[in-house]
């Protein structure tokens, strides 16, 4: 089946470097936190760089909410676009694939491959509105059958920024004997309010498009999905992303915000192309989805408090963040770093905001090489 008004990678559409593991099945399915259960579930990711005999040189990379597993690497048949950490993964570089196998893997409950909302169920129908709700334990808890099927025991490093970092945080907290070191970049130790209030508004946005349809549009004429929502969503939250010097910097210039030059005019058709672009290469679905489970992250869920959460962490960590960020503000990484013993904190000097781990990928280049060689 051939879905329609979706961006999600399909059955049928180029692999790339794409790699599949099933695991779990229709009749041994993933039970989630919320009662239900997933199956089958399919993962999906990319590899690079060569295993040693006991897999004690993997390294995990957990994107964020939009990205893919395509982190390095040409764009081509199957990839839309290069990697979006393509000067970090390679030879020689911050994370050496001649020393290390690095695996980054995409989101349960996304749209490039991973079983989400638009992976068909048992039945050859798309999950669409029924695909249940996720948490984060749900997501590493299927990463970790993806681990176990890869015969991977205990990862060398976990990476992980934004919502990729709080499945890098719950990795550390419920299996501490298989993160051997922790690098969490521009992410607390639960979502904070204002951020889940934004992230409220952007969903509302989508779920009040006159073709949203209630999450079941698949099935209509290409062209009757809920396009106008999902891409004023993103634009807003690429707006709220970046940061007023950023933007006053790109758009602006040294004057006060005016069209004499028709820099309203750049900045409105800017900003609404970012979110048409999400549009071509994501779903609704699983936006909403992805969403919501980053809106309710919080590593204390089942275990008293967060301290007593990030007593559990054993090993080495680095936390980074970024001067400007308003998603993840600076104070969010010092208090999860100080709930971490021995955790080191790097507040990272950057105008570009909670994106500044995307658009300027060399200020981690240090912090990459210190913690997947430390201790």
């Amino acid at each position: 089946m051939r879905l329609r008004n979706t961006g999600a990678w399909q059955p049928g559409d180029a692999p790339g470097n794409r790699r599949f593991v099933t695991t779990h099945s229709a009749e041994a399915p993933l039970a989630l936190i919320s009662g239900r259960s997933l199956g089958p579930v399919t993962m999906s990711y990319e590899a690079w760089g060569t295993p040693n005999a006991d897999r004690s040189n993997a390294v995990l990379i957990l994107p964020p909410l939009s990205m893919t597993s395509h982190a390095a690497g040409p764009a081509g048949p199957g990839h839309r676009a290069d990697g979006w950490w393509d000067t970090l993964i390679g030879p020689g570089g911050p994370v050496d694939t001649d020393r290390y196998h690095v695996i980054v893997a995409n989101n349960l409950g996304g749209c490039d491959g991973s079983t989400g909302p638009a992976s068909l169920d048992p039945r050859g129908n798309p999950w669409a509105s029924r695909f249940p709700a996720l948490d984060v334990v749900d997501q590493v808890n299927a990463e970790a059958a993806l681990a176990d099927a890869l015969g991977i025991e205990r990862w060398h490093t976990v990476i992980g920024m934004s919502i990729g970092g709080a499945r890098a945080l719950e990795w550390a907290v419920s299996r501490p004997d298989r993160v051997g070191r922790l690098l969490l970049i521009a992410v607390g130790a639960a979502t904070r309010v204002e951020q889940a209030g934004h992230t409220h508004l952007e969903l509302e946005l989508i779920r009040r498009d006159p073709h949203f349809h209630g999450g079941d549009f698949y099935h209509l004429p290409e062209g009757c999905g809920p396009r106008t929502g999902v891409s004023l969503a993103r634009s807003f939250a690429h707006l709220r992303y970046g940061t007023e010097s950023y933007w006053q910097d790109r758009f602006g210039g040294q004057t006060w915000y005016h069209d004499s030059d028709g820099c309203h005019e750049k900045f409105r058709a800017y900003v609404l192309a970012q979110g048409d672009k999400v549009w071509e290469r994501f779903d609704a679905n699983c936006c909403l989805v992805l969403s919501e489970t980053a809106s309710r992250a919080t590593v204390a869920r089942g275990r008293g408090d967060i301290d007593d959460a990030l007593a559990r962490i054993t090993s080495p960590t680095d936390v980074v963040g970024f001067s400007t960020d308003r998603a993840y503000p600076p104070e969010t990484q010092r208090e999860l770093a100080a709930g971490i013993r021995g955790a080191r904190v790097h507040i990272m000097e950057s105008e570009l905001g909670h994106y500044g781990f995307m658009l300027a990928p060399h200020l981690l280049e240090h912090h990459l090489r210190l913690a997947l060689r430390q201790g």
